[in-house]
């Protein structure tokens, strides 16, 4: 270092301390001691790391301040210990002239779904490192520091599961449970809400949901819920068969501008069976089924009104009738077949028949 910088640096700062300690008049101003001010529009930034933004990141600006009387030259330096978030300085040389400021960028650079418990401090220190062109002693060098924090947003993603899809089927007042599970995909534990989304619509169709149809489930991250369930009962009167769709709902209580997930499910109603039928489906016979079912069952309620009548009147002739006594003399086999007369057997069965002479007495017995 020469002689004569030497000499110009001694002589500057001599000047410098000379012209402050001088005592203040009307027509001058005390000059002002080489210093600098650092400040930033947000100590405590947050990343937002929701996906799908593969490169997330967060800016805040930095203004330094010059509030001396001489021009400077200033450095900032950064101090960070973060590893999954980059932070750089979009400048870290200034050359400010006596009172004047500058702005400049310190950008945050992460990655997608970070945990929102991660946090890292950072300080900005200011140093003067040059006064009107002129090396500034480090024993008297000016600085300024900004502290602050950085965190990262909390985001919620939630995915409602129902593993049996298939359409339930009801009559009438028949309770059934419709069972789910609830995944948190967010970056912080949460409380996921299910709820039927469209509750007003099935209870005004006669639906209730006697466990109530809301539903929160604290859920850690990266994990499932147990199986949970909403009970569903079927309005008590079905006139018609009819088919509804229950839309289930699964949101984010950390986040109100976490996607909603939903899934919806079919329920088939089936008509109430008439008063008094048949049952089994006969209620539904059309009137041709139902004259040949009818003249079928009075034909054969007929056969049995006509045999009983034919055993009644049986029994009326048999009692009217003496017994026989066969004789003792025992014939010859071949002889008393031969002598059997299959036209007396005839003749039997017309005199039965003759004894019911008027159907409506045979009825009038039974």
């Amino acid at each position: 270092m020469s002689t004569l910088y030497l000499t110009r640096k001694f002589t500057l700062f001599a000047v410098i301390m000379l012209a402050m300690s001088l005592p203040l008049t009307a027509s001058s101003q005390v000059p002002t001691a080489p210093g600098v001010e650092i400040d930033c529009d947000e100590k405590n930034p947050k990343i937002d790391v929701r996906p799908p933004n593969s490169n997330p990141e967060v800016k805040i600006t930095c203004t330094l301040t010059n509030p001396s009387s001489f021009e400077e030259q200033i450095s900032v330096d950064k101090e960070w210990d973060g590893v999954e978030v980059e932070m750089t300085l979009e400048d870290d040389s200034f050359t400010l002239a006596a009172g004047d400021e500058e702005d400049f960028t310190v950008t945050f650079s992460g990655q997608s779904r970070l945990a929102a418990s991660l946090s890292h401090d950072f300080i900005l220190t200011a140093t003067v490192t040059n006064v009107a062109n002129l090396d500034w002693p480090e024993a008297l060098a000016a600085n300024a520091t900004v502290e602050g924090e950085l965190g990262v947003e909390v985001f919620g993603m939630v995915d409602l599961s129902v593993a049996d899809k298939s359409t339930r089927t009801l009559t009438s007042a028949e309770e059934i449970p419709l069972t789910f599970q609830a995944q948190n995909n967010g970056n912080s534990d949460d409380d996921i809400r299910i709820i039927i989304e469209n509750k007003d619509e099935l209870e005004e169709a006669g639906f209730t949901f006697p466990g109530g149809a809301t539903l929160t489930i604290p859920v850690e991250k990266g994990s499932t819920s147990e199986t949970r369930e909403f009970t569903l009962r079927s309005p008590s009167d079905i006139p018609d068969d009819v088919r509804y769709q229950i839309t289930l709902q699964a949101s984010s209580v950390n986040d109100g501008d976490a996607t909603l997930s939903e899934t919806t499910l079919s329920i088939q109603l089936e008509a109430n069976t008439g008063a008094g039928s048949l049952g089994g489906g006969l209620e539904e016979l059309s009137k041709d089924d139902a004259v040949l079912y009818g003249g079928i069952a009075a034909a054969g309620l007929f056969g049995i009104i006509l045999i009983v009548a034919l055993s009644k009147a049986l029994r009326k002739r048999a009692d009217s009738q003496p017994m026989y006594v066969p004789p003792v003399e025992v014939e010859d086999e071949e002889e008393s077949e031969a002598e059997f007369d299959f036209g007396d057997l005839d003749d039997d069965l017309d005199d039965m028949l003759d004894d019911v002479d008027d159907l409506d007495d045979v009825f009038a017995d039974l």
